[in-house]
């Protein structure tokens, strides 16, 4: 589901007139005429209670300006630091570029506050401009916009700060660092609430400074920034918000009074209560939504604001997507790959939420030619077939309609990447600071393509990473150790490293005869996984005229990057540093892999219902990787057989006769072949012909028994009213109609 963001905002206010609010709850720093009064107000006053609870929403529409900067033709009173290269002015609309100026936004503007760096480094530095005293109103919000381009934020930073006593001391209350959307230049809007200023007079800093590859803090150069629509507001209350299904609401309390506790109730939103004071919430579902607010402050006076009908939600017809069991694909054909005959998930993905899904599957069904169907949102479903399967989507609510599809492939094992079926190999020149990814000055010294949770567990044995160069004069660079790990994911980031393998740089295998050839880094112990991963690829020698090592990626797309980096230090997406736009890639990295999967074959539920006498239960059980020693838990069921090291194999179970005193027991064999667990269960029971009771609705006649002879082996029909199905391991199933 893709969110829009709105924001919605609340802080404290009091009420109009003084003699409305009792002055008990007044702040300590209240004047003293305030505070004698105290003595002679009642408490309580149940027609003004000294808290009443009140709410708005974040955004413009509940903005109202106190104090503005346009900056049309001046600096408006604000003080520009006297600098050499680093200047301050107001730059006309034309001359920001087409379609750059503020007119854009504010048609009534005609120039901006600018400040624009030179382009020698040997030239940055700092530079600020400090803004006159401002009144922090009641409800008090900053809000302007900033125009600047995220692709200098290596170079260039700009910060606001907030200061109570001229910045002897201050607090940044806004970095472009932190700024988001597409990395061109563009108007950015930010809206501040400064609840901890208000009834306090503020200056406010804007300073240009050094970008993140300046660790010695010198300055900036190169980017500029525009400045407009500065306005300092209290917040005030809306009628109503109109948002579409998805979007986030931000609320904010502006209740008179000093809450020290908030409960929200958004009946049919998601969440339906919150106890924060600034909550979100959005709807699932179209219509008029009330909104109600209760406060409580530190004296258990309490009050209760609701806004019948406040929010206004308006629905459409979903755009249906599919999410598979794994993201990954099979470097054959760069379909999906999942696991066969283990359960895997299917995700709805849709926007617009669908209310009904309905799901079709190939290679599902036991005939092999029937579509299988489903309408559960998330359906998991077994592919009973290998190769590549089709899935379809059609997901539905009130507004309409829409259709989806998404090849899969089912599979035991391969090499897999994240390379989309257009995805060529290549590499990116960034000329004299090397080539992307491999040997650079940039101080990238790291590369790390994602992987999603498989479908099932799987076994990682080793990665082919596909390199397109290795030029290397320098025996140090002939011989530099290039390595590839796998390592475990936390919070979207490389985090633990389980495996390892290198090459020196001469034994880099490389394109032959116009073909790409992958260098085969096997990993020692083989490592499972089950969730997120990633493959990571460093020790590439630094760029210089004689060094250049590189491996290929695909060209930069528009979406689905799987790349990350790590520069400086830190784990960045590549899509955040290259600029916006097509800056999306996934690198050459192929990891070879091979799914868990782990099967009863008969009898089909694991499960062996034997009699009183000591015998032997067979179960014949499917594991693709094999499986260790099978393990039991009772001392009067052992395990007969050996594992036969193939896929198919049968487990021999020997158990004792049942004890005179019992009526019955069970035991349980685990099978497992380091990954995935499989259990084998069998009942034993005091009845010579143990009979497990069934119940089958529906049946008219004993003809019909046919129909439930899957995996029985022999049905009879002693009896109306009965079918008997013998299954291998002696037992009998009776069903009843």
């Amino acid at each position: 589901m893709k969110l829009q963001i709105i924001t919605l905002a609340l802080s404290a206010a009091f009420l109009a007139g003084a003699a409305d609010i009792s002055p008990v709850f007044r702040h300590p720093d209240a004047p003293r005429a305030v505070q004698v009064a105290r003595q002679r107000m009642p408490l309580f006053n149940s027609e003004s209670p000294a808290i009443n609870a009140d709410f708005t929403v974040e955004g413009s529409g509940s903005l109202a300006p106190v104090t503005s900067y346009d900056f049309n033709t001046d600096m408006q009173g604000w003080t520009p630091e006297p600098k050499d290269y680093v200047t301050w002015k107001i730059i006309p609309d034309a001359q920001l570029g087409a379609g750059k100026g503020y007119s854009t936004i504010d048609p009534s503007s005609t120039g901006s506050l600018f400040v624009e760096g030179p382009y020698q480094v040997y030239r940055r530095e700092k530079s600020a401009i400090t803004s006159p005293e401002i009144a922090v109103p009641s409800n008090g919000s900053l809000s302007f916009h900033v125009g600047f381009s995220l692709n200098y934020d290596d170079v260039c930073r700009l910060t606001l700060s907030i200061s109570t006593d001229n910045f002897e001391s201050s607090e940044v209350i806004w970095n472009s660092k932190d700024a988001g959307g597409e990395k061109p230049w563009a108007w950015r809007e930010a809206i501040i609430a400064l609840d901890k200023y208000v009834g306090k007079n503020v200056r406010l800093k804007f300073e240009y400074g050094p970008g993140s590859s300046d660790s010695f803090d010198t300055g900036g150069y190169m980017g500029d920034f525009a400045i407009d629509g500065l306005k300092m507001s209290g917040r005030t209350t809306v009628d109503n918000v109109s948002v579409n299904t998805g979007d986030i609401v931000s609320l904010m309390d502006i209740s008179a009074g000093s809450p020290v506790a908030w409960e929200w109730n958004f009946p049919g939103g998601v969440p339906e209560k919150s106890t924060e004071k600034i909550p979100k919430v959005y709807y699932t579902t179209d219509g008029s939504f009330d909104i109600s607010l209760t406060v409580r402050d530190a004296d258990g006076q309490t009050s209760t604001k609701t806004r019948t009908g406040f929010v206004k939600v308006t629905g459409s017809a979903p755009v249906a997507a599919i999410l598979p069991p794994a993201t990954f694909r099979l470097s054959s054909n760069r379909k999906h790959l999942v696991a066969p005959l283990a359960p895997v998930t299917f995700r709805d993905a849709s926007s617009g939420f669908p209310t009904e899904h309905s799901w079709t599957f190939t290679g599902v069904a036991a005939d092999g030619t029937t579509p299988f169907i489903s309408t559960e949102t998330d359906p998991a479903v077994s592919f009973a077939y290998l190769h590549d399967q089709k899935v379809d989507l059609t997901a539905s609510n009130s507004h309409g309609s829409s259709q989806a599809s998404c090849e899969v492939t089912a599979e035991y094992s391969g090499t897999v990447n994240n390379l989309l079926p257009t995805d060529r190999a290549t590499v990116f020149d960034m000329e004299d600071w090397g080539v992307f990814p491999g040997s650079n000055n940039r101080k990238i010294t790291a590369y790390a393509e994602k992987f999603s949770a498989p479908s099932v567990p799987i076994r990682v044995y080793g990665a082919y990473v596909f390199f397109q160069e290795a030029t290397a004069e320098s025996v140090a660079d002939q011989i530099a150790n290039v390595g590839v790990h796998l390592y475990t994911a936390k919070d979207g980031k490389p985090d633990k490293c389980l495996d390892s393998m290198w090459w020196s740089v001469f034994e880099l295998d490389l394109p032959s005869g116009g073909q790409a050839v992958g260098t085969a880094f096997p990993f020692t112990t083989a490592p499972v996984v089950s969730d997120e991963f990633f493959i990571v690829v460093d020790g590439i020698p630094e760029f210089s005229e004689t060094t250049r090592v590189s491996f290929g990626m695909a060209d930069f797309r528009a979406e689905g990057g799987t790349a990350m980096m790590l520069k400086e230090g830190e784990w960045i997406n590549v899509a955040d540093y290259f600029p916006a736009g097509k800056n999306h890639t996934s690198f050459m990295i192929y990891p070879a892999i091979s799914h868990s999967v782990m099967s009863h074959l008969t009898p089909v539920d694991g499960i062996a219902n034997v009699g009183k006498e000591a015998g032997t239960a067979d179960f014949e059980i499917f594991s693709y990787m094999g499986y260790e020693t099978p393990v039991s838990d009772a001392d009067w069921l052992k395990v007969t057989s050996t594992p036969n090291g193939m896929t198919v194999d049968t487990v021999k179970a020997a158990y004792e006769a049942l004890p005179p005193a019992v009526s019955r027991r069970e035991g349980h064999i685990t099978l497992t072949d380091g990954a995935t667990q499989l259990l084998l269960t069998v009942k034993q029971n005091a009845e010579d012909a143990a009979v497990e009771e069934i119940e089958i609705e529906g049946i008219d006649d004993a003809d019909e028994a046919e129909y439930y002879n899957l995996q029985g082996i022999r049905v009879t029909d002693p009896a109306p009213g009965q079918i008997l199905i013998r299954r291998t391991a002696g037992t009998t199933v009776k069903i009843r109609y």
